[in-house]
């Protein structure tokens, strides 16, 4: 499921937020500090945008899950369960996996969905961090 089928926008928690896993938290990161932009728009991801990113993250929880049952992904919200609407200021960086695809999307300057695409196989939590294919 994408983002914009998952995510209804900007309102009241469905769920209440949780802190992210370990793993959740490490897969995360790594796509923030060395995750390539998704995007063929010749756009360049500063050092500062990263920054910015990366300090988001120990505010950041786990709001609802994917509800597709093949994948583990899920909303990314503050700790008060609010989460941005997507917009044109979206930003994808992404990386891959064996047998999937993870994406962090970026709405407004913050981060709100963390994505993993599988390509055939169902995955119930997302890959270690150390086997991602970082693509930048």
């Amino acid at each position: 499921m994408t983002p914009q089928q998952e995510q209804p926008g900007t309102g009241p928690p469905e769920v209440a937020p949780r802190p992210l896993t370990h793993r959740e938290e490490a897969v995360l990161v790594a796509l923030i500090t060395r995750g390539a932009w998704a995007g063929d728009d010749g756009v360049v991801l500063t050092t500062d945008d990263r920054a910015r990113w990366l300090a988001q993250v120990p505010t950041t929880r786990a709001g609802r899950r994917c509800t597709c049952g093949t994948c583990p992904s899920i909303e990314l919200t503050d700790t008060a369960g609010w989460r941005p609407d997507a917009g044109d200021g979206r930003v994808v960086l992404q990386a891959g996996a064996s047998g999937a695809t993870l994406l962090l999307f970026v709405d407004e300057d913050r981060l709100s969905y963390l994505e993993l695409a599988p390509d055939a196989s169902a995955f119930h939590d997302f890959p270690d961090p150390q086997e991602l294919n970082l693509l930048e």
